[in-house]
């Protein structure tokens, strides 16, 4: 990819994430007042969220999945290589969250993140034309292997739990994954979610 394009690709990028921000103002009086909830019935909630090294163009999606009582029914961090972008980002999280509800035979889910553009992009029936539009494609395209499948914008504060699992990944090569429970640091916030 030549520099001039590299340069477009991220002008563009910035320009969706601050479009996203001037929209998420309105959500700063309520940030310190958000908190996780736990969903209804038998839905399983899965956060994700994703670090990321623009110098290394490379990220990690932490992934967190709970039931209505909150406990952790399963997480998961993933590394990717060769990430232009925080908004590449957010979405590559959002599908590694489907995969691994799709391994772990969840039928029922509602997939949440804090970033406002990923989510909408998802929840659009317009095409979308941007340079995530092959994740977004791929999202959707994975609908039909859930019973229940929804995707819900969330304030950061609200997802604390999918950022430190992201955190936590930065610290492995590989992915890891669990099963009804968590490293020590995301079950901290998981019981505090709980309280």
């Amino acid at each position: 990819m030549s520099q001039e394009m590299k340069i477009v690709a991220f002008i563009k990028a910035y320009s969706a994430e601050i479009s996203v921000l001037g929209e998420c103002s309105n959500y700063v009086n309520r940030v310190n007042e958000t908190k996780w909830e736990p969903p209804d019935d038998s839905i399983i909630k899965i956060n994700f969220e994703a670090s990321f090294n623009q110098q290394m163009k490379r990220s990690v999606s932490g992934i967190v999945a709970r039931n209505k009582e909150g406990l952790v029914m399963a997480a998961c961090t993933f590394p990717w290589e060769i990430v232009p972008d925080p908004v590449t980002a957010k979405a590559r999280a959002c599908l590694q969250a489907l995969i691994m509800a799709e391994e772990v035979g969840f039928r029922d889910i509602c997939v949440e993140g804090d970033p406002l553009s990923v989510i909408r992009k998802v929840n659009s029936l317009e095409e979308d034309r941007s340079n995530i539009s092959s994740l977004i494609k791929e999202i959707n395209g994975r609908s039909p292997k859930f019973r229940r499948l929804s995707f819900r914008h969330i304030p950061r504060e609200a997802n604390r739990a999918a950022h430190e699992m992201a955190v936590e990944g930065g610290r492995h090569v590989d992915p890891e994954y669990w099963i009804e429970e968590v490293p020590q640091a995301v079950e901290r916030l998981v019981n505090q979610d709980r309280r």
